[in-house]
């Protein structure tokens, strides 16, 4: 089914009785997926999008896996009124020659289920046996599916995109992107499958986790990345925060992880290690917008 600025559903997959609107792109196409997750037990709506130019072209494209995909492209579609506006920032990046051309990946969130889909389920290992109530009472009220959804993209997701879409299969030509609980994903993503993704876009990155004041969670997240994280030189990771609204509270934990990660050899100076603090941005989709040109330079800059 073609929609307007050319939306795209595919009719051949099972679409939900009720499902989410279509975003449109004011440059590309964005194509829509519904893919059955065995690891979770659901069927997830995937929006891709496909720069100008590619049903013309034979080449294969590097592709950015995106977490809340519902509200990559377009605002008309969101809650809030508010996207990343990939598909602007992109195209205005591709025009002024400033990085390869890619294809965005992006997948959608359940508001009802997404802190446990995007929770970095073997992080909590580390959790001490002695922790807050809001720590326990989250345990104890929400349905932790980080492995599931991991697993899912890696073994499901990723297969049918690659067979659907001209995509660069290979390590250094895949990356997983998103903000807040996504950041979280994003980095654990790729400490679990340093196989399958290269570089992670961690933005406003949701450190403090339950909110329960005794970084509880955060302590859990250094401790998991400090053996988990993949330090072979190759693999890159990109880091930053904004200073209002919830982002206000990320900055001890932010600094302390980036102190973790060039401990275990990230750096600028290889390319391996960008940070950014945005003076005044806040924890909502246009922030994230303004600065998204950074992490896209950096994850598909030309080299």
């Amino acid at each position: 089914m073609m929609g307007a600025c050319g939306a795209v559903s595919d009719e051949k997959e099972p679409v939900p009785s009720n499902p989410p609107a279509l975003q449109t792109a004011s440059t590309g196409n964005v194509h829509r997926h519904y893919i059955i997750s065995p690891q979770m037990g659901d069927t997830v709506t995937i929006d891709v999008w496909t720069p100008e130019g590619y049903d013309g072209s034979s080449r294969r494209y590097p592709v950015i896996y995106m977490h809340d995909g519902q509200n990559l492209f377009d605002a008309t579609t969101t809650w809030n009124h508010q996207s990343w506006e990939m598909d602007s920032v992109i195209g205005t990046l591709i025009a002024d020659g400033k990085i390869s051309v890619p294809v965005i990946v992006g997948i959608h969130s359940v508001a009802e289920s997404r802190k446990g889909d995007l929770m970095p389920e073997n992080a909590l290992k580390y959790l001490p046996e002695k922790r807050s109530e809001a720590v326990d009472e989250f345990l104890d009220t929400t349905s932790l599916r980080g492995n599931a959804y991991a697993a899912f993209i890696v073994n499901t997701l990723k297969p049918r995109m690659d067979a659907l879409y001209r995509l660069s299969p290979e390590r250094d030509s895949t990356f997983v992107m998103g903000s807040s609980m996504g950041g979280l994903m994003s980095i654990y993503a790729m400490s679990e499958y340093p196989e399958t993704f290269g570089a992670a876009g961690c933005l406003s990155t949701h450190w403090i986790g339950t909110l329960d004041g005794n970084n509880a969670f955060s302590d859990a997240m250094y401790a998991y990345l400090d053996e988990k994280l993949p330090r072979d030189g190759h693999h890159r990771l990109y880091l930053d925060h904004g200073t209002t609204t919830l982002d206000s509270l990320y900055g001890p934990s932010e600094e302390r992880m980036i102190g973790l990660v060039r401990s275990h050899g990230y750096s600028e100076e290889h390319g391996t290690l960008e940070t950014f603090v945005d003076e005044g941005g806040a924890h909502q989709e246009s922030s994230w917008a303004a600065r998204v040109w950074r992490p896209l330079q950096f994850l598909l800059g030309k080299k």
